[in-house]
């Protein structure tokens, strides 16, 4: 810790910020507390109550009850304003979080959905393939797979050569039948 004499031992050196922190230097200016000298307590005064020596009227007194209504009823008026606003907030934070909640549900559902549907074409995919659509037929559907000798070729020019004909041979009465008139 350093002491006010520090700056006399170093006085003595021609080194100029030395000097000019001896120059600076000020024997009134110390470290130590200051010397504590109580003050005396202020007096205080004596308690005292006013009285009103003036004496209201009865007009007035009807005018200060009148008007402490109207306060009362305007506290009151705001306190219930207060008090409906409080309730309403409350009512749509509640109606907030149901919506919320059943938004996270429908949410899940879609997503729920949205996974069958994947699966669903996943398995679609893995069934489309000959071998399965043959015995899906025949074991499922009870259906028979043709044999050469069922099968009959048509050529369609012939065909709808052969159609004209029979269709200007026969007569309109015939031809309406078959058209369904």
């Amino acid at each position: 810790m350093t002491n006010s004499n520090d700056f006399r031992r170093y006085s003595y050196m021609a080194d100029l910020e030395t000097s000019r922190a001896v120059e600076a230097f000020s024997l009134s200016r110390s470290s130590a507390a200051p010397i504590y000298v109580p003050q005396p307590r202020e007096q205080r005064k004596p308690f005292s109550v006013n009285t009103n020596r003036k004496l209201k009227s009865k007009n007035q007194l009807v005018a200060e009850q009148r008007l402490a209504r109207r306060k009362v009823a305007a506290i009151l008026v705001s306190l219930a304003l207060a008090a409906s606003m409080l309730f309403g907030m409350l009512y749509t934070y509640a109606l907030k979080n149901e919506y919320a909640r059943e938004i996270s549900n429908l949410k899940t559902e879609i997503s729920r959905e949205e996974n069958q549907c994947i699966s669903t074409k996943a398995r679609l995919e893995s069934l489309v393939n000959i071998e399965q659509i043959e015995e899906y037929a025949v074991n499922e559907l009870g259906m028979v797979k043709t044999q050469p000798e069922q099968i009959e070729y048509i050529d369609v020019e012939q065909y709808k050569g052969k159609r004209l004909v029979s269709l200007r041979e026969e007569p309109p009465a015939a031809l309406a039948e078959q058209v369904g008139k």
